[in-house]
């Protein structure tokens, strides 16, 4: 906030502008002082100081500056898409991140019509690596770019699973837009959702195919 400039009679207060969104006001600035009769004019009071500046949420993009990795994995388990929608798949991919003893939050790698992955990850600036350390992606950008360095073909314990899993999402991290098993939520023989091969570096590692809603398929786990 700029201070206001002094008159010889009248200091006259220009207010700043607040942060867009901000709720907490700062504080109100100094009058000037009185003039002197028949002497010198008063001097005016010191600005009242602003408040001080709010700091910013977490952004959606770069995680935990402590980290310098971000680890994915496949499940050892596989289950139809009746998953309990995106929360379940989350608690999934976290009771087996718990019980192999990685620390951390995971989040499924799984997208539905209405909800992209990308938009409800950490798009991390650093690696995503594999439990074993094997580098999969450089960063986000690197990992949504069509193609990835190895193959996510590990779960949480660093044994390695074979077979397809549910994704729901195409190579860029959006949501595959023709089916979703109803969001997740079926594992009926009616219905299609897009997985993809943990044997794959190309884009079918997660947009390969549209097996039916009652087929049993793992998950990836990402690291947030």
């Amino acid at each position: 906030m700029k201070r206001s400039a002094q008159s010889f009679l009248l200091a006259i207060v220009v207010s700043g502008s607040l942060a867009c969104s901000s709720t907490d006001p700062s504080t109100d600035s100094g009058t000037g002082g009185n003039a002197g009769i028949g002497g010198d004019a008063g001097t005016g009071g010191d600005a009242g100081a602003g408040g001080e500046a709010g700091t910013g949420g977490n952004a959606g993009t770069g995680g935990d500056a402590g980290k310098s990795e971000w680890r994915i994995f496949r499940t050892e388990t596989v289950q139809n898409a009746n998953l309990g929608g995106i929360a379940g798949a989350d608690a999934i991919c976290a009771a087996q991140a718990t019980e192999a003893g990685l620390d951390g939050v995971f989040k499924a790698w799984l997208s539905t019509i209405g909800s992209p992955v990308a938009d409800r990850v950490t798009q991390s600036v650093g690696p995503y690596v594999l439990v074993d350390g094997t580098r999969v992606a450089n960063d986000w950008d690197d990992l949504v770019d069509g193609s990835i360095l190895a193959p996510i073909n590990l779960d949480a314990s660093g044994v390695e699973r074979a077979g397809e899993v549910w994704t729901g999402t195409l190579a860029s991290g959006a949501s595959y837009p023709d089916d979703d098993c109803a969001g997740f939520n079926s594992g009926g023989t009616t219905g299609v959702a897009l997985c993809g091969a943990t044997n794959s570096t190309t884009a079918t590692w997660t947009y390969n195919i549209t097996p039916a809603c009652s087929t049993q398929l793992g998950l990836y786990c990402i690291e947030q």
